[in-house]
């Protein structure tokens, strides 16, 4: 299985500098890397304390620096708020100079604060991310850039340095609702899941993804990836008391980045999904959406957390696992202990597990 570390970078409140959040995030990273895990992953966002990493393709060139073998993954690059041509180019240049160490995870963004703060339209996200995409996966296949379409028209240029090799087989995307997964589907990439619904929900929507990707694709879909937030502890009770605490942290910040006490999606055309979300914060209160956003998370003592990624991962048929350790203004000397013990109790069990063949 492969494991690989997952940041985060936030700053709820802004209680440590910039600056600070950036070298605990190396910190974990560094510490990461020799202890063994197999790759390092960065996220993107924009604009407020929730997380400040806007450019996750320049900090995993860093990476690729001074980590010559570690594996290399976006989580996500949100395709409609860049220029896809510029991104086509991005990835060129840190595949080749990482000796194609590089996992490409793309996704189309729910933020109201980060479109409008680029000036992009929330109701065309969906179509400048399918757009984009295709633009993109097509240029790295071919070494072409070439696109007609609504959002982007490119004439056709080379795309330099050359693409060291395709992308298909390892990009993925981010996607929560039903429609969303049938686009990816229809693009051929693999399924990143950020866990925050049962899993067992996720299994079904997988199984109802690998059928629509084998009859477009002709082929099965790639094994899914998968995320969740981490606390690791030989004693349980801490274990839980940080996880409600940090966890909980975290997802009150999800809700207030993405204003789900709001109507904003209900206005705005391709986020019925997150409507429906948004509908159940109001019903169900903070409180109650939090606690079940916790439940779906991994926190215990190692074996607890050995079982309950095993357990997950099988569920939806994935070979990755990429913890999150630091979140929700946990203090470094904390997370930096729940990875040491993740990294003795847990790991190396994780390593040497051969995960079942994928559900179809």
């Amino acid at each position: 299985m492969h494991v690989g570390l997952s940041h985060s970078f936030q700053n709820i409140g802004a209680t440590l500098s910039d600056e600070q959040v950036w070298a605990n995030e190396v910190r974990m990273a560094e510490r990461a890397v020799e202890a063994g895990f197999d790759g390092i992953w960065a996220t993107e966002h924009h604009f407020s304390d929730y997380e400040i990493t806007p450019e996750p393709l320049q900090y995993l060139s860093f990476v690729a620096g001074r980590w010559p073998s570690v594996q290399l993954g976006t989580m996500v690059v949100v395709l409609p708020w860049h220029d896809p041509i510029r991104v086509a180019e991005q990835i060129s240049v840190l595949d080749t100079l990482s000796q194609g160490r590089l996992t490409l995870g793309i996704g189309r963004g729910i933020g109201k604060i980060e479109f409008d703060g680029f000036g992009i339209p929330m109701e065309e996200s969906r179509g400048r991310f399918i757009e984009a995409a295709e633009l993109i996966l097509n240029a790295l296949d071919s070494g072409v850039l070439h696109y007609e379409g609504e959002h982007y028209n490119v004439p056709a240029r080379r795309l330099r340095p050359a693409p060291r090799g395709s992308f298909r087989d390892r990009t993925y995307a981010a996607a929560m609702s039903p429609e969303s997964t049938e686009i990816m589907a229809r693009l051929g990439v693999g399924m990143l899941i950020i866990a925050s619904k049962a899993w067992a929900k996720v299994a079904d929507d997988m199984a109802g993804y690998r059928d629509l990707f084998r009859t477009l694709n002709g082929r099965e879909a790639p094994s899914p990836l998968a995320n969740a937030f981490m606390v690791c502890d030989k004693d349980p009770a801490r274990a839980e008391d940080l996880a409600v605490r940090h966890m909980g942290a975290y997802w009150r910040s999800v809700v207030e980045h993405y204003e789900f006490t709001g109507t904003q999606f209900a206005d705005t055309d391709g986020y019925a999904h997150y409507a429906k979300m948004a509908d159940e914060v109001r019903l169900e209160g903070v409180d109650a959406v939090t606690a079940n956003f916790i439940d779906t998370q991994v926190f215990g003592t190692p074996t607890q957390c050995a079982e309950k990624i095993i357990w997950l991962t099988e569920t939806i048929g994935s070979e990755t696992f990429l913890p999150v350790f630091l979140y929700g203004g946990m203090p470094i000397d904390d997370a930096m202990r729940s990875m040491e013990t993740f990294v003795d109790g847990v790991l190396p069990t994780l390593q040497a597990h051969t995960p079942a063949v994928a559900i179809t």
